[in-house]
């Protein structure tokens, strides 16, 4: 009995090192070239995946944020998910999302973020701001 305590002591420690060896801690890098285009009710968020691990393979997902001002390392978390998807390629691969059902003449902010396959979530990318064109007149954007 002891010595069946004993393997199995040092099969659980074995395992629990092995799983943290494995385990992912590089999470996909930060998004630096955001950029919004807009319409009268829409947006066009644009940028360049990251990889899965820093700038490595391809991450598993994104989440854009948006809010009525600034978004910051501090007050993200306060910004509405307003998309959320799989990134178009692996790193270096040009992406885009449109954004619909926006108030004209209005000024909206935005981050994205991306995850990996473990949850690990990027760095919070530049904000941006576009402002709704006018009610009367204007075009809408798409990717």
């Amino acid at each position: 009995m002891r010595r069946y305590l004993i393997a199995t002591l040092m099969f659980s420690v074995f395992t629990f090192f092995a799983t943290q060896a494995l385990a992912d801690e590089c999470a996909p890098a930060k998004v630096t070239d955001l950029a919004v285009g807009t319409g009268k009710t829409t947006a066009v968020l644009s940028w360049t995946d990251p990889g899965n691990d820093c700038n490595t393979g391809t991450a598993s997902s994104y989440e854009i944020r948006r809010s009525s001002s600034t978004i910051t390392d501090t007050n993200w978390q306060a910004a509405t998910v307003v998309a959320t998807g799989t990134p178009a390629g692996s790193n270096g691969t040009g992406d885009c999302r449109q954004i619909a059902s926006l108030t004209c003449e209005q000024t909206y902010y935005y981050v994205i973020f991306h995850f990996d396959a473990a949850g690990n979530r990027s760095p919070i990318s530049n904000c941006v701001s576009g402002t709704q064109d006018s009610c009367t007149f204007s075009p809408e954007v798409d990717c």
